[in-house]
């Protein structure tokens, strides 16, 4: 099947710019102008944008941005007078987006993370039009174990992955026949934009002659920004060169990302880093991406992470945690590594300290991003939907 000329919906959990959202609105820009397409998006928990999500929103030329209130799907396994009333509210979801989304004849909806596939199947049993969805599951997410999820995993065509390790939490908790497994990597969304670095250090107060060392994550417990921290900590009077380091997310996505934030910005101030650590937030991710010379993302569990390929984008040397899906991007790369102080300590030194390392691995990966388009990826998910239509 081709997705040409289709009305398609979108579904986010809500309206902030992480790599779910930038996959979402980088693959509904290229169906619009490249394929004709009238794509909508549904946002599932929250109303709410950020401003950057809103203004990506428009660039990408979304027809209609939906939500329908606070959402309602869950059923625990559990025989109770409350199930009752459960699954009337489950009913009562359902059937108020049926209504709102039914005059729109889409033919594709595709979720992203597992609340939103969950959805997905229902609005695909109650929507005349829609001619396919899937369960798309995309590294570290939640799963409920409640009678839902079982009526979707018997029911779902099937479930697409970014990465190897996505089909773990299947085998484990949601047992699906392997051939509906179906493999299919990210693609790069970022377009590549030239910055003016110096007037981007100075505003940050980063040196002008220094190497500049970067991650690019959200603010959460899975992320280790700390590790990096500490061991940029260890490292930076060791070096020949004179090192910085920015760490960049956005303080605002919820109570638990700004705590984090303080965090960060306390240990700054107790180990008297001022002028070599700058912590960020709301700050475009390019105007850092152009002040880079090696990125890092250090973490506990990814699927295929946007940031990785955003490093690769740019042409930098990327020290990763090395995930399935981190592997499939960096392949054989010596800075794939552990989660390990010592090892990123030394891989952070080789790269501040030799020049000419950082040139030839960022140009590997600069070469290797080429694979990763969004024309590649859509003719991809075309083959897969074929195989149910």
């Amino acid at each position: 099947m081709k997705l040409e000329n289709k009305n398609i919906l979108l579904i986010l959990h809500y309206g902030s710019l992480g790599g779910a959202e930038r996959q979402a609105l980088g693959l509904g820009k290229y169906l619009e102008e490249e394929k004709g397409c009238n794509v909508d998006l549904l946002l599932m928990h929250s109303g709410f944008q950020t401003k950057e999500f809103s203004e990506f929103v428009k660039q990408s030329k979304i027809r209609n941005v939906f939500y329908f209130g606070e959402p309602y799907l869950y059923l625990p396994k559990k025989f109770t007078f409350k199930n009752i009333k459960r699954i009337r509210w489950n009913f009562n979801y359902i059937n108020k987006l049926r209504k709102g989304l039914k005059p729109y004849n889409y033919s594709i909806i595709i979720p992203y993370l597992n609340h939103t596939s969950k959805l997905a199947y229902f609005l695909y049993k109650v929507l005349p039009s829609v001619k396919f969805t899937f369960w798309h599951q995309l590294g570290l997410d939640i799963i409920k174990k409640d009678w839902i999820e079982d009526i979707v995993r018997k029911g779902i065509p099937c479930v697409i992955g970014n990465a190897p390790n996505c089909f773990e939490i299947f085998k484990k908790d949601l047992p699906i026949s392997e051939d509906k497994f179906h493999l299919l990597p990210q693609n790069i969304t970022l377009e590549k934009k030239d910055v003016d670095s110096e007037l981007i250090k100075r505003k940050h107060n980063i040196p002008k002659n220094a190497v500049v060392v970067g991650m690019i994550a959200h603010y959460r417990q899975d992320k280790y920004f700390d590790l990096l921290f500490d061991a940029f900590h260890n490292i930076e009077k060791k070096t020949s060169n004179k090192a910085h380091l920015i760490l960049l997310g956005n303080k605002k996505n919820d109570q638990s990302s700004l705590a984090i934030y303080d965090k960060l910005k306390s240990r700054v101030k107790e180990c008297k880093l001022e002028g070599k650590v700058t912590i960020l937030s709301n700050v475009e991710v390019e105007d850092v991406l152009g002040v880079l010379d090696v990125s890092v993302l250090m973490s506990q569990i990814e699927g295929m992470p946007n940031s990785v390929m955003e490093y690769m984008l740019y042409g930098l040397p990327a020290i990763v945690s090395n995930h399935p899906g981190c592997k499939q991007l960096l392949l054989n790369s010596e800075y794939l590594i552990p989660n390990d102080i010592l090892v990123l300590e030394s891989k952070l030194k080789k790269l501040i300290d030799d020049k000419e390392e950082r040139i030839n691995e960022g140009n590997r990966n600069a070469d290797r991003i080429k694979e990763f388009s969004v024309s590649s990826y859509v003719q991809n998910l075309e083959k897969i939907i074929s195989k149910y239509l």
